[in-house]
């Protein structure tokens, strides 16, 4: 994942109540941090869970969901 994604999820899950994280096979990061998502080294194909703290979050994660089914906006 690139820095521009990257900071875009950032932006989105800074509004959440509770934490937000985004899992791979072999890391969790906090969702709200540019760095901690550019440490998953995701790279076209990985699998990636988002996870919320609190159900009150839930529309930061579908927001987030969607940015990844979309391809992040990117053609």
């Amino acid at each position: 994942m690139h820095a521009r994604p990257a900071s875009k999820i950032a932006q989105m899950t800074a509004q959440a109540k509770g934490q937000v994280t985004l899992r791979t096979s072999a890391a969790t990061v906090d969702a709200a941090s540019i760095i901690d998502i550019l440490t998953l080294c995701a790279v076209k194909g990985t699998s990636v869970e988002v996870e919320i703290e609190t159900p009150e979050d839930m529309a930061v994660l579908d927001q987030v969901v969607g940015f990844f089914d979309e391809g992040f906006g990117e053609a």
